[in-house]
């Protein structure tokens, strides 16, 4: 962060960066993987910051949470088993706790410090973590998932950008192991970056989910924290991905816990632009 006028800078690409006007620096340390700050921000309030890169803000967070948690609940015939790898400031398994029917969460996270510092400054995770359905696991991802086999019925891939601890969470090894650990019918939802990102980035993460899965599709929302606002995830399974697959009921029984996603937004999240769908092997599921 610049000290001299309490600006923080997130470099996007070599000729853009972006800059948020700091109150403080409620945090920062090096931890065995990362650099972790917690920076009290003017216009987004408190800012979860790893390697100089913003992960979430108070402002939006709810936006990236929602899209990653909601949709493949939504698109599973009857999750009980959830695995999320990464997410350890709680975000993701606080959304997934509102469906009363999944019975068990395990949150994979290789940095104790991303949740310890989220268990001081980011409201809730407290609450996340003492619930009888979540399971804590510190350790590495891949490492993980390579034990399971065919346990899990939705595995959330919640990672930072694939630089980093995070690289391997994109890696065509990496979603092979997921499709082994989930059972017949299961989804696998992994944040793939903003839908601005260059070509090649998105190539490669395409091609590395195909190797692992059949089926895949993209759908976007937008996270203004987040560099361009158009932010991209995707669903993977090895049986077929329609829209008709969505469960639309189950977000009407919890829409009064919802800020972004509800009943009529929920399918327009994959109607892509069609910039988007012009990227190799991105693919719409609209129709």
């Amino acid at each position: 962060m610049e000290n001299s006028d309490q600006w923080f800078s997130e470099l996007d690409e070599e000729n853009v960066e972006y800059r948020y006007k700091i109150r403080r620096c409620l945090f920062e340390q090096q931890s065995e993987f990362q650099t972790i700050a917690v920076y009290e921000s003017e216009a987004y309030g408190k800012m979860l910051v790893i390697d100089d890169f913003v992960m979430q803000t108070e402002f939006d967070e709810f936006v990236y949470h929602e899209m990653i948690a909601h949709i493949p609940v939504c698109m599973h015939d009857k999750p009980k088993q959830v695995l999320v790898i990464g997410g350890g400031d709680g975000g993701t398994v606080r959304e997934l706790l509102k469906h009363d029917f999944i019975e068990s969460i395990t949150l994979c996270e290789i940095d104790q410090l991303v949740v310890d510092v989220s268990r001081e400054f980011l409201p809730g995770i407290d609450t996340v973590l003492a619930d009888p359905r979540v399971n804590l696991q510190i350790g590495d991802g891949i490492d993980y998932i390579r034990e399971l086999n065919t346990c899990m019925d939705i595995i959330i891939v919640d990672s930072t950008d694939p630089i980093g601890p995070g690289e391997v969470l994109f890696s065509a090894d990496f979603y092979q192991y997921a499709a082994n650990a989930l059972q017949a019918g299961g989804v696998m939802v992994a944040q793939t970056e903003s839908a601005w990102s260059d070509q090649e980035l998105h190539e490669k993460i395409q091609s590395n989910i195909g190797k692992g899965f059949k089926e895949r599709a993209c759908f976007i929302g937008h996270v203004p924290t987040y560099p361009k606002g158009l932010w991209s995830w995707t669903i993977a399974s090895q049986d077929a991905l329609t829209l008709d697959a969505l469960n639309i009921a189950r977000l009407e029984a919890i829409k009064a816990k919802l800020s972004y996603l509800s009943c009529s937004n929920v399918r327009a999240a994959f109607c892509l632009p069609k910039f988007f769908r012009d990227i190799a092997a991105v693919r719409s599921i609209e129709a």
